[in-house]
C-alpha cells in the first residue's frame, strides 16, 4: 500500500498506550499508518522534522518529531514497536544537536568483524555513512546491518559472540561494552527482521541482563547458550529456540514483551516460542526435534557453523606460528652456543699447535747439531 508523502504534526498523531515499556511508565505512541513498510524504511532528520521514507515510494514526514529533545516511540499500522532509541540509531541525515555526545563512548569502537559473507551486506555508521561490507570488515557500536536476498552474514565480537544473520535481515548494533580484564560488559542487540543464530560470548556470563537481543515482539534475556530466532512484524510468526551447547548442554533464554506477563524461561535443549505480537503473554514453550530445528534455520545455522570453523582455523594458525616462532628462537640460541663453543676448541687447538710444533723442532734440530760435531 503506497500511502504516499503525507505529513503530519506529532500532536495529531500522538496517543497514549497506557501503561508502556520495560519500566512500566506510560509513553506518547505515534502511529505510522500504511502496514509494516517502516521496518525496511530510510529514517531521514530533516531538522526538527522525521522523515519516514520506504522502498517503494511510501513516505511518511513528521513535523518537530526532534521538537523539545525528547523523541517519541513509533508503532505502525500493524502494532509493529519501533522504540525512540531504535529510531535514533536508524536515522540518516544531520543529526540532532548532542546526539554524537550522547554516543561518544560507543562512537568509532571497533567491537568486532566480518568473519564470513555469501552476497552482499551494508552497514550504516552511526555518522550516517553506509559502506558495503567485505569479510574482516571491522564492525562498530551503533551499526545498522542490512542483508540482502540470497546473503548470509557472520560475524565475531570482542568477547567471542558468533552471530549469523540471514537474507533481508536487518540488524542494529545497540550497545556493547567489554572489559576483558575487569570481567564486566553488556551487549544489546536489535534484530528488526530476519532469520538468526548466535552462541554467547564472555559478556553473557557477567550476568543474567548483561546480553539482550530485542524483535519486534519480544525482549530475550540470553544467560549463556546458542539461540536460534527469526523475526518479524507485529503479527506474523516470531520463533525463537534454545539449541543444544556442543557438549550438549544447554543454557538459559527469558522471553518477554509488553503484555506485562512474567518472562517465559527455556532451558531445555530445543525449546522454542512462537510469538506475533508483543502484547500477548508469551505462550508456553514446545520442543523442536533436530530435523525441524534444521528445517527451521537451516541456513542460518549453516552459516553460524562457517563462522565458528573459520575462527577455529585462525586460531590454529596463529598457535602454529606462535610455536614455529618460538622453535626458532630457540634453535637460534643453541646454535649461537654450539659456535661459541667451536671458537675455544679452536683457540685451543692453534695454541697446541704452536707448542708442539717449537719444542720439538728445537729440540731435535740442537740434539742432532751438536752429536755430529763432536764426532
Amino acid at each position: 500500500m503506497k500511502i504516499g508523502a503525507q505529513t503530519f504534526h506529532v500532536s495529531d498523531q500522538a496517543m497514549e498506550h497506557g501503561v508502556y515499556g520495560a519500566s512500566g511508565s506510560s509513553s506518547t505512541l505515534i502511529v505510522v499508518p500504511g502496514g509494516d513498510w517502516p521496518l525496511n524504511a530510510q529514517f531521514i532528520r530533516q531538522g526538527p522534522d522525521l522523515l519516514i521514507a520506504g522502498r517503494d515510494g511510501e513516505s511518511f514526514l513528521l513535523r518537530d518529531y526532534f521538537h523539545g529533545g525528547t523523541s517519541s516511540d513509533l508503532v505502525t499500522e500493524s502494532g509493529s514497536l519501533l522504540r525512540s532509541e531504535l529510531v535514533e540509531r536508524l536515522l540518516t541525515g544531520i543529526p540532532a544537536p548532542g546526539q554524537y555526545a550522547q554516543t561518544s563512548g560507543e562512537e568509532g569502537e571497533v567491537i568486532g568483524q566480518v568473519e564470513t559473507l555469501l552476497g552482499n551486506a551494508t552497514a550504516k555508521r552511526v555518522d550516517g555513512t553506509e559502506v558495503a561490507l567485505t569479510a574482516g570488515e571491522a564492525v562498530y557500536a551503533g551499526d545498522v546491518l542490512q542483508t540482502a536476498t540470497g546473503t548470509s552474514l557472520g560475524i565475531v565480537f570482542e568477547d567471542k559472540t558468533t552471530l549469523s544473520l540471514g537474507e533481508e535481515g536487518r540488524l542494529v548494533l545497540d550497545k556493547f561494552v567489554y572489559d576483558p580484564d575487569a570481567k564486566t560488559g553488556s551487549m544489546d542487540l536489535n534484530i528488526v527482521q530476519g532469520v538468526f543464530t548466535f552462541v554467547s560470548g564472555e559478556v553473557a556470563k557477567v550476568g543474567p541482563d548483561a546480553m539482550t537481543v530485542q524483535t519486534p515482539v519480544a525482549t530475550i534475556g540470553i544467560r549463556g547458550t546458542k539461540v536460534a530466532g527469526r523475526a518479524g512484524a507485529e503479527g506474523q510468526e516470531n520463533t525463537f529456540s534454545l539449541l543444544p551447547n556442543a557438549d550438549g548442554s544447554s543454557g538459559i533464554i527469558a522471553i518477554a514483551n509488553q503484555s506485562g506477563a512474567p518472562p517465559q524461561i527455556l532451558s531445555t535443549p530445543g525449546a522454542s516460542m512462537v510469538l506475533t505480537s508483543q502484547f500477548t503473554p508469551p505462550p508456553p514453550p514446545f520442543v523442536l526435534s533436530q530435523a525441524q530445528i534444521q528445517q527451521q534455520y537451516g541456513q542460518a545455522l549453516q552459516t553460524l557453523n562457517a563462522v565458528q570453523k573459520s575462527v577455529e582455523t585462525r586460531q590454529q594458525e596463529q598457535q602454529s606460528e606462535n610455536q614455529e616462532g618460538g622453535e626458532g628462537e630457540g634453535e637460534g640460541e643453541g646454535a649461537e652456543g654450539e659456535g661459541a663453543e667451536g671458537e675455544g676448541e679452536g683457540e685451543g687447538g692453534e695454541g697446541e699447535g704452536e707448542g708442539e710444533g717449537e719444542g720439538e723442532g728445537e729440540g731435535e734440530g740442537e740434539g742432532e747439531g751438536e752429536g755430529e760435531g763432536e764426532g
